[in-house]
Protein backbone atom coordinates (compact mmCIF):
# COMPACT_ATOMS: atom_id res chain seq x y z
CA UNK A 1 0.00 0.00 0.00
CA UNK A 2 2.92 2.21 0.55
CA UNK A 3 4.00 3.16 -3.14
CA UNK A 4 0.21 3.92 -3.49
CA UNK A 5 -0.26 6.59 -0.88
CA UNK A 6 3.06 8.31 -2.00
CA UNK A 7 1.58 7.82 -5.47
CA UNK A 8 -1.84 9.35 -3.65
CA UNK A 9 0.42 12.32 -2.31
CA UNK A 10 2.94 13.17 -4.92
CA UNK A 11 -0.29 13.57 -7.18
CA UNK A 12 -1.68 16.09 -5.03
CA UNK A 13 1.66 17.93 -5.10
CA UNK A 14 1.95 17.84 -8.73
CA UNK A 15 -1.72 19.46 -8.86
CA UNK A 16 -0.66 22.02 -6.19
CA UNK A 17 2.58 23.23 -8.20
CA UNK A 18 0.86 22.70 -11.73
CA UNK A 19 -2.34 23.89 -13.10
CA UNK A 20 -3.15 20.14 -14.57
CA UNK A 21 -5.63 19.11 -16.80
CA UNK A 22 -6.50 15.56 -18.62
CA UNK A 23 -7.73 15.10 -22.21
CA UNK A 24 -9.52 11.85 -22.49
CA UNK A 25 -10.63 8.98 -20.48
CA UNK A 26 -7.20 8.13 -18.73
CA UNK A 27 -5.59 4.73 -18.90
CA UNK A 28 -7.67 2.04 -20.19
CA UNK A 29 -8.27 -1.28 -17.62
CA UNK A 30 -6.19 -4.49 -17.60
CA UNK A 31 -2.55 -4.60 -18.63
CA UNK A 32 -1.40 -1.60 -20.78
CA UNK A 33 2.01 -0.20 -20.79
CA UNK A 34 2.32 3.83 -20.90
CA UNK A 35 3.99 5.82 -22.96
CA UNK A 36 4.29 9.22 -22.36
CA UNK A 37 6.41 11.86 -24.05
CA UNK A 38 9.37 13.29 -21.98
CA UNK A 39 9.56 16.98 -21.67
CA UNK A 40 9.88 17.28 -17.55
CA UNK A 41 11.96 14.34 -15.99
CA UNK A 42 10.33 13.08 -13.09
CA UNK A 43 7.03 15.48 -13.17
CA UNK A 44 6.02 13.34 -16.24
CA UNK A 45 5.32 10.43 -14.27
CA UNK A 46 3.34 12.43 -11.44
CA UNK A 47 1.17 14.07 -13.92
CA UNK A 48 0.18 10.81 -15.39
CA UNK A 49 0.07 9.12 -11.95
CA UNK A 50 -2.16 12.32 -11.09
CA UNK A 51 -4.34 12.27 -14.31
CA UNK A 52 -4.20 8.47 -15.05
CA UNK A 53 -7.22 6.72 -12.65
CA UNK A 54 -5.27 3.90 -11.27
CA UNK A 55 -1.92 2.52 -10.00
CA UNK A 56 1.07 2.60 -12.35
CA UNK A 57 4.70 1.40 -12.21
CA UNK A 58 7.36 3.66 -13.61
CA UNK A 59 10.59 2.61 -15.42
CA UNK A 60 13.15 5.58 -15.14
CA UNK A 61 17.00 6.11 -15.64
CA UNK A 62 19.41 4.38 -12.85
CA UNK A 63 21.39 7.72 -11.78
CA UNK A 64 18.16 9.62 -10.68
CA UNK A 65 17.51 6.61 -8.11
CA UNK A 66 20.70 7.21 -6.70
CA UNK A 67 20.53 11.13 -5.78
CA UNK A 68 19.82 11.46 -1.93
CA UNK A 69 15.84 13.53 -2.56
CA UNK A 70 14.99 12.41 -6.04
CA UNK A 71 16.22 9.23 -5.45
CA UNK A 72 14.43 8.32 -2.13
CA UNK A 73 11.35 9.95 -4.09
CA UNK A 74 11.62 7.48 -7.08
CA UNK A 75 11.81 4.73 -4.88
CA UNK A 76 9.03 5.13 -2.78
CA UNK A 77 6.70 5.16 -5.72
CA UNK A 78 7.88 1.99 -6.95
CA UNK A 79 10.37 3.07 -9.48
CA UNK A 80 12.28 0.72 -11.49
CA UNK A 81 15.92 1.58 -12.58
CA UNK A 82 17.02 1.41 -16.59
CA UNK A 83 20.53 1.57 -16.55
CA UNK A 84 21.40 3.74 -20.04
CA UNK A 85 25.06 3.08 -22.02
CA UNK A 86 25.59 6.18 -21.73
CA UNK A 87 25.50 5.89 -18.06
CA UNK A 88 26.64 3.03 -16.56
CA UNK A 89 28.24 0.91 -19.52
CA UNK A 90 29.32 -1.95 -17.16
CA UNK A 91 25.96 -2.13 -15.84
CA UNK A 92 23.61 -2.37 -19.14
CA UNK A 93 23.52 -6.31 -17.54
CA UNK A 94 21.29 -5.22 -15.07
CA UNK A 95 18.25 -3.89 -17.55
CA UNK A 96 17.51 -7.95 -17.85
CA UNK A 97 16.18 -7.72 -14.53
CA UNK A 98 14.10 -4.77 -14.56
CA UNK A 99 12.64 -5.52 -17.73
CA UNK A 100 11.75 -8.62 -16.08
CA UNK A 101 10.04 -7.14 -13.56
CA UNK A 102 8.48 -4.87 -15.47
CA UNK A 103 6.79 -7.37 -17.45
CA UNK A 104 5.82 -9.72 -14.75
CA UNK A 105 3.83 -6.27 -13.87
CA UNK A 106 1.97 -6.26 -16.91
CA UNK A 107 1.32 -10.12 -16.64
CA UNK A 108 -0.44 -9.50 -13.46
CA UNK A 109 -2.42 -6.97 -14.83
CA UNK A 110 -0.91 -3.64 -13.81
CA UNK A 111 0.18 -0.40 -15.98
CA UNK A 112 3.44 0.19 -16.27
CA UNK A 113 4.78 3.42 -17.68
CA UNK A 114 8.28 3.95 -19.61
CA UNK A 115 9.32 6.67 -21.41
CA UNK A 116 10.15 5.49 -24.83
CA UNK A 117 12.41 8.72 -25.81
CA UNK A 118 15.14 7.45 -23.47
CA UNK A 119 15.87 10.96 -22.16
CA UNK A 120 14.04 13.99 -20.19
CA UNK A 121 14.52 17.09 -23.03
CA UNK A 122 12.88 20.72 -23.48
CA UNK A 123 13.59 20.26 -27.58
CA UNK A 124 10.05 21.78 -29.01
CA UNK A 125 10.31 18.19 -30.80
CA UNK A 126 10.67 14.77 -29.43
CA UNK A 127 13.45 12.90 -29.41
CA UNK A 128 13.93 9.36 -31.52
CA UNK A 129 12.34 6.62 -29.60
CA UNK A 130 13.89 3.97 -28.42
CA UNK A 131 12.46 0.19 -29.13
CA UNK A 132 12.55 -0.70 -25.32
CA UNK A 133 8.61 0.09 -24.97
CA UNK A 134 8.13 -2.24 -27.84
CA UNK A 135 10.34 -5.39 -26.75
CA UNK A 136 8.91 -5.15 -23.42
CA UNK A 137 5.34 -5.46 -24.56
CA UNK A 138 5.81 -8.02 -27.15
CA UNK A 139 7.97 -10.23 -24.75
CA UNK A 140 5.44 -9.58 -22.04
CA UNK A 141 2.48 -11.43 -24.90
CA UNK A 142 4.70 -13.77 -26.14
CA UNK A 143 5.15 -14.69 -22.27
CA UNK A 144 1.55 -15.07 -21.85
CA UNK A 145 0.87 -17.43 -25.42
CA UNK A 146 -0.91 -14.07 -27.03
CA UNK A 147 -3.68 -14.01 -25.09
CA UNK A 148 -2.94 -11.10 -22.61
CA UNK A 149 -4.36 -8.60 -24.38
CA UNK A 150 -1.77 -5.72 -23.87
CA UNK A 151 -1.86 -2.89 -24.79
CA UNK A 152 0.28 0.21 -25.06
CA UNK A 153 -0.92 3.60 -24.46
CA UNK A 154 0.56 6.76 -25.59
CA UNK A 155 0.05 10.33 -23.69
CA UNK A 156 1.02 13.12 -24.63
CA UNK A 157 2.49 15.76 -21.95
CA UNK A 158 2.01 19.47 -22.69
CA UNK A 159 3.33 21.99 -20.19
CA UNK A 160 3.21 25.91 -19.92
CA UNK A 161 5.82 27.43 -17.51
CA UNK A 162 6.93 24.53 -16.66
CA UNK A 163 9.69 25.23 -14.44
CA UNK A 164 7.96 27.74 -12.28
CA UNK A 165 5.24 27.39 -9.94
CA UNK A 166 1.28 27.23 -10.71
CA UNK A 167 2.46 26.83 -14.58
CA UNK A 168 0.08 24.53 -16.64
CA UNK A 169 0.06 20.51 -17.36
CA UNK A 170 -1.96 18.71 -19.91
CA UNK A 171 -2.23 14.65 -20.17
CA UNK A 172 -3.77 14.04 -23.49
CA UNK A 173 -4.52 10.42 -23.06
CA UNK A 174 -4.31 8.90 -26.95
CA UNK A 175 -5.86 5.73 -28.50
CA UNK A 176 -4.67 2.74 -27.35
CA UNK A 177 -2.49 0.11 -29.41
CA UNK A 178 -2.92 -3.80 -29.51
CA UNK A 179 -0.23 -5.64 -28.99
CA UNK A 180 -1.44 -9.27 -29.73
CA UNK A 181 -1.58 -7.95 -33.79
CA UNK A 182 2.05 -8.18 -33.98
CA UNK A 183 1.93 -11.54 -33.28
CA UNK A 184 2.63 -12.87 -36.81
CA UNK A 185 5.45 -10.27 -37.39
CA UNK A 186 7.35 -11.06 -34.33
CA UNK A 187 7.12 -14.60 -34.87
CA UNK A 188 9.42 -13.68 -38.48
CA UNK A 189 11.26 -11.38 -37.02
CA UNK A 190 11.33 -10.18 -33.79
CA UNK A 191 13.51 -6.83 -34.41
CA UNK A 192 11.13 -5.38 -37.10
CA UNK A 193 8.02 -6.39 -34.99
CA UNK A 194 9.67 -3.94 -32.31
CA UNK A 195 10.56 -1.22 -34.62
CA UNK A 196 6.86 -1.70 -35.90
CA UNK A 197 5.24 -1.34 -32.96
CA UNK A 198 7.62 1.98 -31.95
CA UNK A 199 6.47 3.56 -35.35
CA UNK A 200 2.83 2.86 -34.33
CA UNK A 201 3.76 4.32 -30.83
CA UNK A 202 5.65 7.57 -32.28
CA UNK A 203 2.78 8.09 -34.52
CA UNK A 204 0.06 8.04 -31.42
CA UNK A 205 2.09 10.48 -29.67
CA UNK A 206 2.57 12.86 -32.76
CA UNK A 207 -1.91 13.00 -32.21
CA UNK A 208 -1.35 13.97 -28.45
CA UNK A 209 1.59 16.35 -28.73
CA UNK A 210 2.48 19.43 -29.49
CA UNK A 211 5.55 19.03 -31.96
CA UNK A 212 7.41 21.96 -33.61
CA UNK A 213 11.42 22.35 -35.11
CA UNK A 214 12.41 25.03 -33.02
CA UNK A 215 11.59 27.02 -29.92
CA UNK A 216 10.83 29.98 -32.30
CA UNK A 217 8.72 28.16 -33.98
CA UNK A 218 6.99 26.71 -30.41
CA UNK A 219 6.43 30.65 -29.49
CA UNK A 220 5.03 31.67 -32.81
CA UNK A 221 2.13 29.08 -32.55
CA UNK A 222 1.43 29.85 -29.21
CA UNK A 223 1.09 33.53 -30.12
CA UNK A 224 -1.22 32.46 -32.95
CA UNK A 225 -3.14 30.61 -31.26
CA UNK A 226 -3.41 33.08 -28.39
CA UNK A 227 -4.86 36.14 -30.80
CA UNK A 228 -6.39 33.98 -33.29
CA UNK A 229 -9.04 32.66 -30.30
CA UNK A 230 -9.43 36.63 -29.27
CA UNK A 231 -10.31 38.05 -32.53
CA UNK A 232 -12.44 35.24 -33.27
CA UNK A 233 -14.55 35.40 -29.68
CA UNK A 234 -13.09 31.95 -28.86
CA UNK A 235 -11.59 34.10 -25.45
CA UNK A 236 -12.14 37.44 -23.78
CA UNK A 237 -9.13 40.07 -24.05
CA UNK A 238 -6.74 39.21 -21.06
CA UNK A 239 -8.98 35.70 -20.20
CA UNK A 240 -6.51 33.09 -19.38
CA UNK A 241 -7.54 29.86 -21.22
CA UNK A 242 -7.54 26.23 -20.30
CA UNK A 243 -4.38 24.80 -21.31
CA UNK A 244 -6.22 21.86 -22.91
CA UNK A 245 -9.02 24.26 -25.00
CA UNK A 246 -5.95 25.59 -26.84
CA UNK A 247 -4.09 22.55 -27.44
CA UNK A 248 -6.38 21.30 -30.29
CA UNK A 249 -6.26 24.53 -32.03
CA UNK A 250 -2.04 24.50 -31.56
CA UNK A 251 -1.73 21.14 -33.08
CA UNK A 252 -3.50 22.76 -35.65
CA UNK A 253 -1.28 25.44 -36.24
CA UNK A 254 1.36 23.66 -36.01
CA UNK A 255 0.94 21.15 -38.59
CA UNK A 256 0.20 24.31 -40.73
CA UNK A 257 3.15 26.06 -39.98
CA UNK A 258 5.37 22.88 -40.29
CA UNK A 259 3.80 22.96 -44.01
CA UNK A 260 4.75 26.53 -44.70
CA UNK A 261 8.34 26.45 -44.08
CA UNK A 262 8.69 23.20 -45.76
CA UNK A 263 7.09 24.25 -48.75
CA UNK A 264 6.91 28.18 -49.28
CA UNK A 265 9.46 29.86 -47.06
CA UNK A 266 9.31 33.08 -48.42
CA UNK A 267 5.58 33.43 -46.79
CA UNK A 268 6.77 32.01 -43.91
CA UNK A 269 9.38 34.51 -43.00
CA UNK A 270 7.02 37.44 -44.00
CA UNK A 271 4.44 35.62 -41.11
CA UNK A 272 7.44 36.09 -38.23
CA UNK A 273 8.48 39.27 -39.65
CA UNK A 274 4.88 40.81 -39.13
CA UNK A 275 4.56 38.58 -35.84
CA UNK A 276 7.89 40.21 -34.76
CA UNK A 277 6.39 43.97 -35.74
CA UNK A 278 3.26 42.96 -33.59
CA UNK A 279 5.31 41.51 -30.46
CA UNK A 280 7.66 45.27 -30.46
CA UNK A 281 4.75 46.94 -30.14
CA UNK A 282 3.24 45.04 -27.39
CA UNK A 283 6.40 45.38 -25.13
CA UNK A 284 6.31 48.68 -25.29
CA UNK A 285 3.16 48.37 -23.50
CA UNK A 286 4.92 46.21 -20.72
CA UNK A 287 2.22 42.95 -22.12
CA UNK A 288 2.99 39.45 -21.28
CA UNK A 289 -0.17 38.32 -22.78
CA UNK A 290 -0.23 39.26 -26.45
CA UNK A 291 -3.64 40.28 -26.65
CA UNK A 292 -4.56 44.28 -25.78
CA UNK A 293 -7.96 44.90 -26.13
CA UNK A 294 -9.31 47.53 -28.56
CA UNK A 295 -11.40 49.28 -26.08
CA UNK A 296 -12.26 49.55 -22.58
CA UNK A 297 -15.83 49.67 -21.53
CA UNK A 298 -15.95 51.84 -18.27
CA UNK A 299 -18.73 49.86 -16.65
CA UNK A 300 -16.55 46.53 -17.09
CA UNK A 301 -13.87 48.04 -15.93
CA UNK A 302 -15.56 49.06 -12.75
CA UNK A 303 -16.71 45.78 -12.25
CA UNK A 304 -13.47 44.31 -12.54
CA UNK A 305 -11.60 46.92 -9.97
CA UNK A 306 -14.24 46.22 -7.28
CA UNK A 307 -14.28 42.51 -8.16
CA UNK A 308 -10.26 41.73 -7.97
CA UNK A 309 -9.81 44.68 -5.01
CA UNK A 310 -12.49 43.17 -2.67
CA UNK A 311 -11.27 39.62 -3.29
CA UNK A 312 -7.82 40.26 -2.90
CA UNK A 313 -8.42 42.35 0.50
CA UNK A 314 -10.46 39.20 1.79
CA UNK A 315 -7.91 36.78 0.92
CA UNK A 316 -5.16 38.93 2.49
CA UNK A 317 -4.70 38.42 6.21
CA UNK A 318 -4.86 34.61 5.53
CA UNK A 319 -2.05 34.79 2.87
CA UNK A 320 -0.06 37.47 4.60
CA UNK A 321 -0.25 34.70 7.88
CA UNK A 322 0.44 31.62 5.49
CA UNK A 323 3.15 33.34 3.64
CA UNK A 324 5.26 34.15 6.84
CA UNK A 325 4.66 30.31 8.05
CA UNK A 326 6.15 28.85 5.17
CA UNK A 327 8.34 30.98 4.33
CA UNK A 328 11.27 29.62 5.28
CA UNK A 329 11.20 25.87 3.85
CA UNK A 330 10.01 28.22 0.68
CA UNK A 331 13.37 29.79 0.93
CA UNK A 332 15.40 26.38 2.02
CA UNK A 333 14.18 25.19 -1.52
CA UNK A 334 15.13 27.62 -3.59
CA UNK A 335 18.89 27.77 -2.00
CA UNK A 336 18.65 24.28 -2.28
CA UNK A 337 17.40 24.04 -6.26
CA UNK A 338 20.10 26.43 -6.73
CA UNK A 339 22.83 23.69 -5.07
CA UNK A 340 21.88 21.69 -8.17
CA UNK A 341 23.09 22.20 -11.56
CA UNK A 342 19.37 21.90 -13.24
CA UNK A 343 17.63 22.17 -16.60
CA UNK A 344 14.33 23.97 -17.50
CA UNK A 345 13.16 20.02 -17.82
CA UNK A 346 14.62 18.99 -14.36
CA UNK A 347 13.55 22.02 -11.89
CA UNK A 348 9.91 21.65 -11.61
CA UNK A 349 11.19 17.40 -10.09
CA UNK A 350 13.75 18.98 -7.83
CA UNK A 351 11.50 21.19 -6.38
CA UNK A 352 8.86 19.19 -6.17
CA UNK A 353 10.96 16.45 -4.14
CA UNK A 354 12.33 18.94 -2.05
CA UNK A 355 9.44 20.41 -1.17
CA UNK A 356 7.83 17.02 -0.38
CA UNK A 357 10.37 16.51 2.33
CA UNK A 358 10.77 19.82 3.56
CA UNK A 359 7.33 21.18 3.89
CA UNK A 360 5.81 18.31 6.14
CA UNK A 361 9.00 18.21 8.34
CA UNK A 362 8.73 22.30 8.75
CA UNK A 363 4.97 21.89 9.63
CA UNK A 364 5.64 18.90 11.90
CA UNK A 365 9.18 20.69 13.84
CA UNK A 366 6.48 24.00 14.33
CA UNK A 367 3.43 21.34 15.90
CA UNK A 368 5.79 19.43 18.19
CA UNK A 369 7.03 22.28 19.53
CA UNK A 370 3.45 23.88 20.52
CA UNK A 371 2.42 20.40 21.97
CA UNK A 372 5.26 20.23 23.97
CA UNK A 373 5.01 23.78 25.01
CA UNK A 374 1.36 25.13 25.18
CA UNK A 375 -0.46 21.83 24.67
CA UNK A 376 -2.20 19.73 21.81
CA UNK A 377 -4.96 21.83 21.22
CA UNK A 378 -2.31 24.58 19.49
CA UNK A 379 -0.41 22.11 18.00
CA UNK A 380 -3.77 20.66 16.40
CA UNK A 381 -5.73 23.78 14.98
CA UNK A 382 -1.68 24.63 13.52
CA UNK A 383 -1.67 21.59 11.55
CA UNK A 384 -4.74 22.48 10.09
CA UNK A 385 -4.74 25.51 9.37
CA UNK A 386 -1.17 26.10 8.26
CA UNK A 387 -1.84 24.35 5.04
CA UNK A 388 -5.38 25.96 4.60
CA UNK A 389 -3.55 29.09 4.84
CA UNK A 390 -0.36 28.09 2.70
CA UNK A 391 -3.01 27.68 0.02
CA UNK A 392 -4.75 31.24 0.35
CA UNK A 393 -1.42 32.86 -0.16
CA UNK A 394 -0.68 30.75 -3.07
CA UNK A 395 -4.20 31.71 -4.48
CA UNK A 396 -3.53 35.62 -3.20
CA UNK A 397 -0.34 35.12 -4.89
CA UNK A 398 -1.43 34.18 -8.72
CA UNK A 399 -4.05 36.80 -8.39
CA UNK A 400 -2.53 39.54 -7.84
CA UNK A 401 -0.06 39.07 -10.18
CA UNK A 402 -2.88 38.86 -12.78
CA UNK A 403 -4.58 42.00 -11.31
CA UNK A 404 -0.94 44.11 -11.46
CA UNK A 405 -0.22 43.08 -15.33
CA UNK A 406 -4.06 43.76 -16.07
CA UNK A 407 -3.95 47.49 -14.39
CA UNK A 408 -0.12 47.60 -16.43
CA UNK A 409 -1.77 47.37 -19.71
CA UNK A 410 -4.78 49.55 -18.99
CA UNK A 411 -3.08 52.07 -17.90
CA UNK A 412 -0.58 51.97 -21.19
CA UNK A 413 -3.07 51.25 -23.26
CA UNK A 414 -5.29 54.53 -21.80
CA UNK A 415 -2.45 56.75 -22.31
CA UNK A 416 -1.94 55.61 -26.16
CA UNK A 417 -5.04 54.92 -27.62
CA UNK A 418 -3.50 55.33 -30.85
CA UNK A 419 -0.63 52.59 -30.24
CA UNK A 420 -3.97 50.71 -28.84
CA UNK A 421 -5.80 51.09 -32.49
CA UNK A 422 -3.14 50.08 -34.35
CA UNK A 423 -2.62 46.79 -32.33
CA UNK A 424 -5.91 46.03 -32.81
CA UNK A 425 -5.89 46.59 -36.76
CA UNK A 426 -2.56 44.81 -37.22
CA UNK A 427 -3.84 41.57 -34.67
CA UNK A 428 -6.58 41.51 -37.30
CA UNK A 429 -4.47 41.64 -40.21
CA UNK A 430 -2.50 38.87 -38.16
CA UNK A 431 -5.68 36.77 -37.61
CA UNK A 432 -6.53 36.49 -41.31
CA UNK A 433 -3.09 35.17 -42.37
CA UNK A 434 -3.33 32.55 -39.71
CA UNK A 435 -6.58 31.16 -40.47
CA UNK A 436 -5.56 31.14 -44.29
CA UNK A 437 -2.34 29.04 -43.34
CA UNK A 438 -4.29 26.65 -40.87
CA UNK A 439 -6.84 26.16 -43.65
CA UNK A 440 -4.81 25.92 -46.68
CA UNK A 441 -1.60 24.28 -44.74
CA UNK A 442 -3.39 21.63 -42.07
CA UNK A 443 -6.25 20.36 -44.62
CA UNK A 444 -9.21 21.34 -42.70
CA UNK A 445 -11.32 24.08 -40.42
CA UNK A 446 -9.25 24.97 -36.94
CA UNK A 447 -11.46 23.36 -34.23
CA UNK A 448 -13.67 26.02 -32.70
CA UNK A 449 -14.28 27.40 -35.99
Amino acid sequence: MLPSIITKLFGWAVALFYDVERTGPGLVPGPVLVTPNHPNMGVDALVVFHTGGRQTRWLGKAPLFEQAFVGAFFRGLGGLPVYRKEDYPDRMHLNEGTFDAAIEALMSGDAVLIHPEGKSHSAPRMSPLRTGAARIALQAEERSGWTLDLKVQPVGLTYERKPFFRGRAVAAYGEPIAVAPYRERYSRDDREAARALTQDIRQGLFAVTLQMETTEDRELVDFAERIWAREKGGARPRERQKLSERLPRMRTFARAYARLRSEDPEKAEELRAHVRRYRRMVTALGVREADVPRRYRPGAVAIYAVDQLATLLLVLPGAMFGAAFWAVPSLFIRIGVGRFRTNDDQLATYKLAIGFLVFPLWLGMICAGLFFTMGLTPAVVVSILAPMLGLAAVAWGVRQAAVREDVRVFLRAWRRPGTRHRLGDLRASLVRDFEEVAVRWSGGDLPGT
